[in-house]
C-alpha cells in the first residue's frame, strides 16, 4: 500500500488515515486480549482516539495487569 488512505472508524464513525504497514498504530499498547476484542467486533481500523481507548480500558476489554 502507497500512501494515505482515507478510512472512517468502524467504532465512533470519523475519518482518520491509515498510512499502511508503517501507520501510527504500531506505536499503540495494545495487548492481545484487547486486540481479540476487537477483531471479534471490527472488520477494519479504529481511529487514533478509539484505539487509544481500547489501549487505555476506557472502551471494550480492559487492559491485562502487569
Amino acid at each position: 500500500m502507497r500512501g494515505p488512505i482515507e478510512k472512517t472508524c468502524e467504532h465512533c464513525g470519523k475519518p482518520f488515515q491509515c498510512q499502511g504497514y508503517r501507520c501510527w498504530c504500531e506505536s499503540a499498547c495494545i495487548t492481545d486480549s484487547q486486540m481479540d476484542w476487537i477483531a471479534a467486533r471490527y472488520q477494519d481500523c479504529l481511529c487514533p482516539s478509539c484505539l487509544g481507548q481500547v489501549s487505555q480500558g476506557t472502551i471494550g476489554q480492559q487492559a491485562d495487569p502487569a
